[in-house]
């Protein structure tokens, strides 16, 4: 029961520190998969939904999104409190994870404009689209 309570404080309170609140619902289906990758994984994609947000002008990065999964994945040991001792994984997959989205969009880099890549994305659903926010 305090624990429920305490994960509830902390959805209010990030909430109201960053701003407006998520874009998305938690129901969401492409935030569920988000919610429900490990940990290497879930870090994996939020790195490369912040590159794609930075190189195409159409989306913005949901960081208030990002900091209420981040609590109930805290809540669930499975947030930024486990990923410090899982760094080298992460790493190693997030490599992993942008070779593989590089590829599938026909990419060189994350240099390049990635807004078709972020459009695809977006039609799929993605767990990366999940943190996307069209301006």
């Amino acid at each position: 029961m305090r624990r429920a309570a305490g994960v509830t404080a902390m959805l209010v309170l990030a909430a109201c520190a960053t701003g407006s609140g998520p874009q998305r619902a938690l129901d969401d289906p492409a935030v569920q998969r988000l919610l429900a990758l490990p940990v290497p994984e879930y870090f994996a994609t939020l790195d490369i939904a912040a590159d794609v947000a930075r190189n195409c002008t159409r989306y913005r990065y949901d960081a208030e999104l990002e900091s209420v999964l981040n609590s109930l994945r805290n809540a669930n040991d499975a947030g930024s409190l486990v990923a410090t001792s899982q760094r080298d994984v992460i790493t190693l997959e997030t490599d992993v994870r942008q070779r593989s989205f590089l590829a599938r969009h026909a990419l060189t880099g994350f240099n390049a404009d990635l807004c078709p890549a972020a459009d695809a994305e977006a039609l799929q659903g993605s767990a990366i689209s999940a943190l996307l926010v069209p301006v």
